[in-house]
């Protein structure tokens, strides 16, 4: 780059003023404690002192660090931003009393140089990120922590380059802005643009039907799409350094803000993390090495720091962070997404709709997540089953998706991703046990899909399976690392082997103490072998480098150009072979899956779900019949039946329900030994949103044993 000589000559008068008379910086009384709480905010992580020695003596002598690329024009992962981070580390280091690096000149001269050579040379990235968010977000820091050394040299062309953060966008983006314009507005003692700041980063902490916390408390940014651990994650990150640093000042947050945010983390994001990652589908499309462990630590750290800024609810912050606390199930309505927890498996299912997108790429980011939102699945026993899995996986087979097959290279999503042609998309949930359902429709592929998360298992069903594009047509069971020798079973007997291949009618397979049940058998096929990969394929910024790992791979063949085929199997968490050579004996669920009618009942009587695609009948419970498309789960308590219902397609103002029996319940109407109630469904955010109601029964309370489920759902242990 060109070098301003001009310029350089400041710098080096400057370098040599500050660097022997360090000047005190004053601070009016109305901004004093703001400044005390950024210095305190900043330097509240200590510096890794081997990690600062290293970075000194590195140090070229121009202030450049050389294993930088200054020229990078990578739109992600940038890399000359890491010389203002590696410049906040130093900085950290030379300001935090107790260290041997605090206030050293030669610390102190290194500062200096590293500085200089940012502010000399400007560096801008392609993406416009980097230069209004990413750069002024480290170098604002950077400055304040320095102010008492900066020349006014210094200082003026750093405020130049904060300049660029201007108040505006939508949701994260706009907080990030707004933070900016705080911290410079602090370091030229503008109070009246630190308020409008604050107000603005204010503004994004509500409740939104557009861009950011959604009624469900998930989080959506580019459009209607789910960004947990994206964007929504850094959103509660920098809410809570905002809330830390404007706190006991004119500029605090107020009660009412930061319920929001408790609402949100303990509502939202505390849902999709488990023993210490967090779920693949709600990172959006940062799938990086190690990413979902440095998202649920970064969560984790987050909790810990409203342990004392929300301190009255310190002991549900603290349940927050043991992963074994939360149980039960949630479906987030306004991402088509479901979540079932217990204490000792974690199970999600992500999909995408007319209303909802399914993912996106951005930055050569996620290139290869082309169908991550197809009603995608993930099993979490120990968390490590799908640990950086990324460069070894077959992307036409996710977990859980009903996909074409060929030869060629998947389409790379643009920012605003893609949605299905289908408005049937859903869940319903007791906050105990649930059912997500999707009606999918997409490129000339359609299925009935649902999974049905009963009774500790899984019970994953499709229907009307069909296709005219003359590609063959699969449905990926699961996509793992390979523990062990998985067991299969079929009618001629049971074997165990690594080997692949087909596997005609299995009764079930075992593996990492998973089980498969088939209740109707199958054509299946199987991979458990070595996978050479890349983390090139998924985002650019790694470098294509050959790697190995052996990979366990099942799915389900539905044929070339399928018409109206069907599948139906059971995940069976923490599995053993008696327990299911047990269900071989009795199935513990009885299932009826047809196009437009998918029922999982158990045989007790007392537990049931449907996928009612079109108005319909059901023999459960005595029988049962809807006027329009839904979902619906009963329960049968002693003295009636428990009803939750849902409305997928977020439309219909109310379902009417008749059901065998009679029952007292509001509206009800009883004739000729059956009940019918119409049941009112929320509107407007919350539509989708489950309504749970209770029919007591008119007659005598019958003796019956409880619903079993998987533990003590939907409490906090």
């Amino acid at each position: 780059m060109k070098t301003n000589s001009l310029f350089v000559f400041f710098l080096l008068i400057s370098f040599f003023i500050t660097g022997c008379s360090p000047q005190k910086v004053t601070y009016p009384d109305s901004l004093k404690q703001l400044h005390k709480n950024v210095i305190a905010y900043f330097l509240d992580k200590p510096a890794k002192e081997d990690v600062v020695d290293k970075l000194l003596v590195d140090l070229n002598e121009n202030g450049s660090w050389p294993d930088i690329d200054y020229t990078s024009k990578e739109r992600g992962a940038w890399q000359p931003r890491r010389h203002l981070t590696n410049l906040m580390e130093i900085v950290k280091a030379y300001q935090t009393r107790g260290t041997k690096f605090y206030h050293k000149k030669k610390v102190s001269k290194k500062i200096r140089l590293a500085l200089n050579y940012w502010l000399e040379n400007d560096f801008q990235s392609p993406n416009w990120w980097f230069n209004d968010i990413g750069v002024p977000e480290v170098l604002a820091p950077v400055l304040i922590l320095m102010e008492n050394e900066l020349s006014p040299e210094q200082k003026e062309m750093g405020v130049k380059i904060l300049d660029r953060s201007k108040i505006g966008k939508t949701g994260q983006n706009k907080v990030w802005l707004s933070g900016n314009v705080l911290l410079k507005s602090l370091l030229i003692r503008d109070v009246e643009t630190i308020k409008q700041a604050g107000d603005s980063i204010k503004s994004e902490l509500v409740v939104s039907l557009h861009e950011g916390v959604q009624p469900d408390w998930s989080y959506h940014l580019h459009g209607p799409q789910l960004q947990f651990g994206s964007y929504g994650l850094s959103y509660a990150i920098d809410m809570i350094k905002y809330i830390t640093v404007l706190q006991h000042t004119p500029f605090e947050f107020d009660e009412d803000k930061v319920s929001i945010l408790r609402n949100y983390l303990l509502q939202g994001l505390q849902w999709v993390t488990w023993k210490g990652q967090m779920d693949i589908s709600a990172c959006g499309r940062q799938l990086f090495i190690d990413s979902p462990a440095q998202k649920a630590l970064a969560l984790s750290s987050s909790i810990k720091k409203m342990e004392k800024l929300d301190y009255k609810f310190a002991g549900d912050y603290k349940k927050a962070n043991r992963y074994e606390t939360l149980v039960g199930n949630k479906h987030f309505w306004r991402s088509d997404f479901q979540v079932q927890r217990t204490p000792e498996y974690y199970f999600s299912v992500k999909m995408c709709s007319e209303r909802v997108i399914g993912a996106q790429s951005g930055n050569s980011e996620n290139m290869l997540g082309f169908y991550m939102g197809d009603g995608v699945t993930f099993l979490y026993q120990t968390g490590d089953e799908y640990k950086n899995i990324f460069p070894f996986w077959d992307w036409k087979k996710i977990p859980g998706t009903t996909t074409p097959q060929d030869n060629k290279p998947l389409p790379v999503l643009g920012w605003y991703g893609y949605r299905i042609e289908s408005n049937f998309v859903g869940g319903v949930s007791d906050g105990k046990i649930g059912i997500a359902a999707m009606d999918y429709k997409r490129n000339g592929l359609k299925a009935k899909k649902s999974w049905f998360m009963f009774n500790g298992k899984i019970v994953c069903l499709g229907a009307g399976i069909s296709s005219s594009a003359g590609l063959p047509v699969t449905t990926s069971v699961n996509q793992s690392y390979l523990k062990g020798k998985p067991i299969v079973k079929t009618s001629t007997g049971e074997i165990t082997s690594e080997e692949s291949g087909d596997i005609i009618n299995p009764k079930w397979i075992l593996h990492d103490s998973i089980g498969y049940f088939f209740p109707n058998g199958g054509s299946l096929k199987m991979e458990a072998k070595e996978v050479e990969g890349s983390w090139s394929r998924v985002t650019s910024r790694y470098p294509d480098k050959k790697i190995k790992a052996y990979i366990f791979k099942l799915w389900l063949e539905h044929g070339v150009s399928p018409a109206g085929k069907s599948y139906a199997y059971i995940l069976v968490p923490n599995a053993t072979k008696d327990q299911l050579e047990d269900m071989e004996e009795e199935n513990p669920f009885k299932i009826v899956n047809k196009k437009n009618l998918q029922l999982v009942a158990s045989p007790d009587g007392l537990l049931a779900g449907i996928t009612f695609f079109k108005p319909g009948k059901s023999d459960v419970f005595g029988g049962i019949e809807v006027n329009r498309p839904c979902l619906v789960m009963l329960k049968k308590e002693n003295d009636g039946v428990e009803v939750s219902i849902a409305d997928p397609t977020q439309l219909l103002p109310d379902i009417q329900l008749s059901i065998h029996g009679e029952f007292q319940y509001g509206n009800a109407l009883v004739k000729n030994g059956e009940t019918k109630i119409t049941i009112a469904l929320p509107q407007n955010g919350e539509a989708g949103k489950s309504v749970t109601v209770f029919l007591k029964s008119n007659k005598k309370p019958l003796k019956t044993k409880a619903v079993r489920t998987s533990g003590p759902e939907g409490k906090q242990m």
